[in-house]
């Protein structure tokens, strides 16, 4: 972990930004080591408050408050979070202590006023509101909170109460970006009463159903919002989304349509104009293509020609989609293509459909007519040559290959064609930061890359050489980079990204464009789970850092053996809490064949010794029992005695 003033920077920057997984397990990592420490236990407090930890909450005010009786923010988190579970007079008690020790805090004269309200207290209520406002006149919620009063005691004129409709429905919208989804629900359904037709409270209404999973009260709301405002594109994409959640495809492509006819009118003209060809999906085959060889440290791989001149006018960008069966995300990943097509020349769309089962072509069309390019493979030719093949069909100056349960954020194409429109000739690729989302799009990773400055940094390489913390939906490649240096080793089933990206590190420049601009989904449903739980990601790395030994330097590739023996070892742990001990073998002679080391030995002998090893050394012992041990070098017959274990192998 970075020093713990970093970590701390860095948890309540993800805190702010609502990355509340990561901003968590930061805190904790914290107080681990300094359990005394006040920023980390009162901003925790706050967090598991946000997440309904409330037990955990209240125990992390507690413990701030015994440290420090006199902190305001104490204090003001534990009210807040009494408050927030209806225990007012707890609530009451905890503000005024707050005003004890700080008497100008606006946000507990403003807490204290509703708390006093819920207790019907109506009169104290609106002294306390009153008193905030002669501190600080512009402060939004206690004027609001004063209204919803007035209102109450029907003292409000109808002009007032759409005003004050409109204040509530805006402080449920702050409160929502902020997570406090219980205190914007409050705010949505107070503006309602005060403003019947507010359609943007019904969409933050929905918007909060949809993310706590209540869904038919989600498309409620979401068609609500409709009724009033029938041109809110955003609406439609929710929809869009909420539908897909549900499996319903036909209904999530058309309301994603609908959505993306209202927010791009270049997307809009273009299905206006679509005319569809009556070709079966079956019959929608790539066009043959020629590819080419390059041998770069000893190995060959394929490349592809270029773009022939007579083909007109070339777009900046091709993006290849492709597909394999899975349905259930494609939409989204389509959807936020579209939503930044520009026309023809601005982007291709590609999708490669590598011989699913059922074809895709219904959904694609549903939501691309007009707009991409459905080719269908006649025979599955596997993922890399399927990759290789839409970059070999790539007309675009620079090519993407984004998985189809992964999509892009607003304004990737936008900011990368505005650095890369005039980079350097040298540049052959580019990368944005990413986050990870799982299934219900909670953020629970966030790739910042931190240290690298935007544009050419001259160190990249020693870092992509050591491991690889870029995603492919993040990253674009110059498309004559491919036709020189070449595309997807076809034989790398588990890091060809890594590889393909050190090789073109090795020789061109690459780009950082500042910014998180993309989302990697984790699920189960993907190949990583599969192969981290059969333990044969250690074969991987292995076979990443070998091919790519012959083009980078010495000191680069021993540092990235020493990193992925400890990634395995590391990573072992997820096969040893699903009780797959084979896996955890097989993970530890990967590490084993990637360094050998007699510092790899000492980190090796002391993870076995650890107490949650404890389970690999009952059968280890059980293993190496039969095995007879010679006279040489007892650690040597050691390693080798563990590489002769005999493990089932892995088919990926």
């Amino acid at each position: 972990m970075a020093t713990l003033t970093e970590a701390l920077q860095l948890a309540i920057s993800d805190h702010r930004a609502n990355h509340f997984t990561r901003a968590e397990r930061t805190y904790a990592q914290i107080l681990e080591k300094q359990p005394h420490n006040a920023d980390a236990l009162y901003g925790l407090g706050v967090l598991t408050h946000q997440i309904g930890k409330y037990q955990l909450a209240e125990h992390l005010f507690n413990q701030l408050l015994k440290l420090h009786p006199d902190s305001a923010r104490g204090w003001l988190g534990l009210g807040n979070l009494y408050q927030s579970q209806g225990q007012f007079s707890e609530a009451i008690t905890a503000y005024q202590n707050v005003l004890e020790i700080q008497p100008d805090s606006v946000a507990a004269y403003n807490n204290l006023g509703y708390a006093l309200q819920q207790q019907g207290k109506l009169e104290e209520a609106i002294a306390r509101y009153q008193t905030a406002l002669e501190f600080q006149p512009d402060c939004q919620e206690a004027e609001v909170n004063l209204g919803n009063i007035f209102h109450a005691l029907g003292q409000l004129s109808p002009e007032n109460q759409l005003d004050y409709g409109i204040a509530n429905c805006n402080l449920g919208i702050t409160c929502q970006y902020q997570g406090d989804l219980k205190t914007a629900r409050q705010y949505y359904h107070q503006a309602i009463a005060l403003n019947p037709n507010l359609a943007k409270a019904y969409s933050g209404l929905g918007a909060i159903y949809q993310k706590q999973d209540q869904l038919e009260l989600a498309e409620a709301a979401y068609h609500k919002a409709l009724e009033l405002d029938p041109e809110d594109g955003e609406v439609y994409l929710s929809l869009g989304k909420l539908y897909q959640t549900q499996r319903q495809l036909m209904a999530s492509a058309s309301a994603y349509r609908q959505g993306l006819c209202r927010v791009n009118p270049a997307y809009a003209a273009a299905l206006k104009a679509y005319q569809p060809l009556n070709v079966p999906p079956e019959e929608r085959l790539p066009p043959e293509v020629s590819m080419g060889e390059v041998t770069i440290g000893g190995h060959s791989f394929p490349t592809v020609s270029p773009v022939p001149t007579d083909q007109g006018k070339r777009p900046f960008w091709t993006v290849i989609v492709p597909l394999y069966n899975r349905q259930e995300f494609m939409l989204e990943c389509l959807a936020s293509l579209l939503r930044q097509w520009q026309g023809e020349e601005h982007m291709e769309i590609l999708v490669m459909d590598n011989n699913s089962h059922v074809p895709m072509f219904e959904l694609v069309e549903a939501i691309g007519g007009g707009v991409v390019q459905y080719y269908r493979n006649p025979q599955n030719i596997g993922a890399r040559r399927n990759f290789n093949l839409g970059i070999a069909l790539s007309r675009g100056q620079w090519v993407q290959v984004l998985p189809d349960d992964e999509y892009v954020l607003p304004d990737f194409y936008k900011r990368l064609q505005q650095s890369l429109g005039d980079c350097p000739d040298s540049v052959g690729a580019a990368f944005t930061g990413y986050q990870n989302i799982d299934d219900r799009e909670e953020v629970i990773f966030v790739q910042y890359h931190p240290g690298l400055q935007p544009g050419i940094n001259s160190n990249w390489l020693e870092r992509i050489g050591v491991s690889n913390p870029l995603n492919p939906c993040a990253v674009v490649i110059r498309r004559t980079t491919h036709e020189q240096l070449g595309v997807y080793d076809p034989a790398n089933n588990y890091t060809p990204d890594w590889e393909l990206y050190k090789r073109i590190a090795a020789f061109q420049d690459w780009w950082h464009e500042s910014g998180v601009l993309a989302c990697y989904r984790q699920h189960s449903n993907n190949m990583s789970t599969e192969m981290f739980l059969a333990g044969a990601q250690g074969d991987q790395y292995r076979l990443g850092i070998e091919m790519s030994a012959g083009y980078l330097p010495a000191e680069v590739v021993a540092r990235s053996r020493r990193h992925y023996f400890d990634l395995c070892l590391k990573q072992a742990a997820i096969p040893l809490k699903a009780g797959k001990m084979n896996a955890v073998f097989r993970l530890i002679q990967a590490a084993l064949k990637i360094d050998s080391s007699p510092e790899a030995a000492q980190k090796l002998f002391a993870w076995l010794a650890s107490d949650g090893a404890s389970p690999v050394r009952t059968v280890l012992v059980e293993k190496l029992s039969a095995m007879p041990f010679n006279d040489s070098s007892e650690t040597k017959d050691f390693f080798f005695a563990i590489l002769k274990i005999d493990i089932p192998h892995f088919e990926g």
